[in-house]
């Protein structure tokens, strides 16, 4: 294929989805999917988010719960929106690269973990981490980009940077639904429950988000909802 060509379609096809106003929204839709699919009429006592940012996610979790906000935890890395969290919910900076979450084994109803891991390097760890602070009979949700998402099997097609883990983001790790597929049901301590994909560049919004609920290895982000047992 002609290198212009080529390079004029892949500048193209960024440019036409990176930043789109529906992406991060879509991580949230996919959790509230699993909730409404798998959990409506579930009662915790307490949740936690993992990675909380500014708590304003965190927040809307709650109240789908209906959880007193005395009864929500969240952690984050970065002093900022720690500090904008703790007027709503109990807060703390952790960096999980490096420190353990500072709970007790068995302590939340439900943990959250959603576009998290794709920063870490000891993913392992911290899935340790988040399966022990979980009570048993307790959920625990985590939300990743997909590498194998239909858009990047076209950008490797023509020598480009997958958009999971691009160059210039802060991603440093990438997953396929089938991988993780296989790591969640190789842990003898959890099952899983569902899982949820969402969008499909570079398809039209609609119809890429109708398709990734379908062909959820080809979707741009899947949740997977798991129980400790």
């Amino acid at each position: 294929m002609n290198k212009i060509y080529s390079s004029k379609l892949t500048d193209y096809l960024k440019s036409s989805i990176v930043g789109t106003r529906h992406e991060w929204e879509s991580h949230i839709e996919n959790m509230f999917r699993l909730f409404d699919k798998n959990l409506r009429g579930y009662l915790p006592n307490n949740i936690i988010d993992v990675g909380c940012g500014d708590g304003s996610r965190t927040i809307r979790i709650a109240r789908y719960f209906d959880i007193d906000m005395n009864r929500v935890y969240g952690i984050d890395n970065e002093v900022n929106r720690i500090k904008a969290c703790q007027n709503s919910f109990i807060a703390n900076k952790i960096d999980l690269e490096y420190q353990n979450i500072p709970y007790s084994d068995d302590t939340f109803d439900l943990v959250i973990c959603n576009q998290v891991l794709e920063h870490l390097k000891n993913i392992k760890r911290v899935i340790d981490e988040l399966i022990r602070i979980t009570n048993r009979e307790g959920y625990l949700l985590i939300g990743v980009p997909n590498l194998a998402h239909l858009i990047n099997r076209i950008f490797l097609l023509f020598g480009v940077q997958p958009m999971c883990i691009d160059i210039d983001s802060s991603h440093i790790r990438g997953f396929t639904h089938r991988s993780l597929l296989k790591m969640f049901k190789s842990r003898e301590n959890i099952k899983l429950i569902d899982f949820e994909g969402a969008l499909m560049y570079p398809l039209p919004f609609f119809l890429g988000k109708a398709l990734a609920r379908h062909f959820v290895g080809l979707s741009g982000y899947v949740c997977y909802l798991l129980q400790k047992i």
